[in-house]
């Protein structure tokens, strides 16, 4: 059984993932790197923790983040 501590530490390091993620592909801050990564729907499931998003693999969350990007809101549904 994962705790909720558990839970909350796999979060922000896949938030944490992502946000460098997005500096590298963006060039930005950290901090507008974070403004955008949490302005997402990917962001949201990742954060609520009943849709068990945490649970995939950051390169998993990350490829859908990429496709929130590029406009493909069929993968989003998945949710």
């Amino acid at each position: 059984m994962i705790t909720s501590s558990t839970q909350k530490r796999i979060i922000r390091s896949t938030a944490a993932y992502l946000v460098e993620n997005i500096m590298n592909r963006r060039h930005c801050s950290r901090d507008e790197a974070v403004e955008i990564l949490m302005e997402t729907t990917v962001y949201e499931a990742l954060s609520d923790v009943e849709t068990e998003l945490y649970l995939e693999s950051r390169e998993s969350v990350l490829d859908r983040l990429q496709e929130e990007f590029a406009g493909k809101a069929e993968s989003l549904m998945a949710i």
